[in-house]
């Protein structure tokens, strides 16, 4: 599931970058944008290996400090899909020390990856610093909110996600942060409330609307609303039908106190 949510966001931009492959010449050429795009093309093939060569062999150019931080930071990005844990981390750590206070991305894909590997406090680190210096981006405090509530700290994780809210009231996904943050809390009638603007305000991804799922049958659940929590796992199963016992433990682990 972790290499899957961080699939989705390399393959976002892959689209566009696979278009480009045509006009492209089969000898990889000495230029930062085509060596993006062959890789693109090959992560598209989940062939990840042969996108960090390529990744690789751009960075052996001369090429500038913005294109050479692009680079490292899809091979990071590539590396993690590719279970290379420390390829993946040395690569962040590097775009992190060229470009950290300029690029957001160099924060937030290093918190990211901290976070799927349960470093929670690493990832925690992370998010503080891009909040600092992206004050404007609410996926800072939202990231904060989730390494929080890994930690044990769910009440401190709602402040963050009321920050990220504050900064972008039409997100979905930051709403479902803080519903999850006042279920671990035991607040359930306040997460009920939080899932049901999360749904209404979408584009959520099929894996947070599982989460979301979950998270109301835990929350009815707590309730003592057996059928309504019935119900929502049941919508659960069926985004993700082998997931009978992830659901009992997500549910009771969602549900818990903080």
């Amino acid at each position: 599931m972790k290499i899957g949510l961080a699939q989705r966001r390399v393959l976002r931009g892959i689209a566009f970058l696979s278009v480009l492959w045509p006009i492209c010449s089969a000898v990889i050429a000495s230029d930062a944008q085509t060596y993006q795009t062959a890789a693109a093309v090959a992560v598209s093939k989940l062939d990840f290996e042969r996108a960090i060569q390529i990744y690789s062999k751009g960075l052996e150019q001369q090429f500038s400090p913005k294109d050479r931080a692009e680079l490292l930071l899809m091979r990071g990005v590539t590396a993690q899909l590719a279970k290379s844990w420390d390829q993946a981390e040395a690569d962040f750590n590097a775009v992190v020390e060229m470009v950290g206070s300029t690029d957001r991305r160099a924060y937030s894909e290093r918190g990211f990856f901290y976070h799927h590997q349960s470093r929670f406090e690493l990832a925690l680190a992370d998010y503080t610093a891009g909040a600092k210096l992206f004050s404007d981006d609410g996926t800072f405090p939202n990231g904060q909110g989730l390494a929080l509530m890994e930690l044990g700290q769910s009440e401190e994780a709602i402040h963050r996600f009321d920050e990220a809210i504050k900064l972008d009231p039409t997100s979905g996904v930051f709403m479902l942060g803080r519903a999850e943050a006042y279920n671990r809390s035991h607040r359930p009638q306040t997460a009920l409330e939080d899932y049901d603007k999360a749904l209404a305000l979408g584009h959520l991804t099929q894996n947070d609307t599982y989460r979301l799922r979950v998270g109301v049958g835990a929350a009815h659940l707590t309730l003592k609303n057996e059928k309504a929590a019935i119900e929502s796992l049941d919508k659960a199963v069926e985004l993700r039908p082998n997931s009978g016992p992830e659901i009992s433990r997500a549910s009771l682990r969602t549900g818990r106190r903080a």
